[in-house]
C-alpha cells in the first residue's frame, strides 16, 4: 500500500470512529452562539483534510491533527463574528439617500 493511500485510509477510519467526539468536542467549543453548527464545522475541517489527504505527508498524530484543526476553524468563526461591521446608518449618513 502506498503512503498516500495509507495516508487516506487512516484518516477515513479514525474520522468514522471518532465522529460523534469530534462534534461534541466542537460543539463545546462553540456554544456562545446559535448559529454556528458543530456538524458544519466538523464537515468543513474534514472536507479540507481529505482534499489534501494525497498530497500530505503521513500523519503521525491523526488525532491531534484534527482537534487541532477543528480548534483553528472555531478560532477563525469567532474572530470573524467580533469584527466590526460597518453599519448601515453609518453608510446612510455619509452617503444622502432622496
Amino acid at each position: 500500500m502506498t503512503s498516500d493511500s495509507e495516508n487516506y485510509s487512516n484518516l477515513k477510519s479514525f474520522f468514522k470512529e471518532e465522529n460523534y467526539a469530534l462534534k461534541a468536542y466542537t460543539k463545546s467549543r462553540i456554544n456562545y452562539t446559535a448559529d454556528c453548527d458543530a456538524y458544519d464545522i466538523v464537515q468543513d475541517v474534514a472536507l479540507k483534510i481529505f482534499s489534501r489527504a494525497a498530497s500530505a505527508s503521513q500523519i503521525a498524530n491523526i488525532a491531534g491533527f484534527f482537534y487541532r484543526a477543528i480548534q483553528n476553524k472555531v478560532v477563525v468563526l469567532i474572530r470573524t463574528k467580533k469584527r466590526p461591521r460597518a453599519s448601515m446608518t453609518k453608510w446612510n449618513s455619509t452617503h444622502s439617500v432622496r
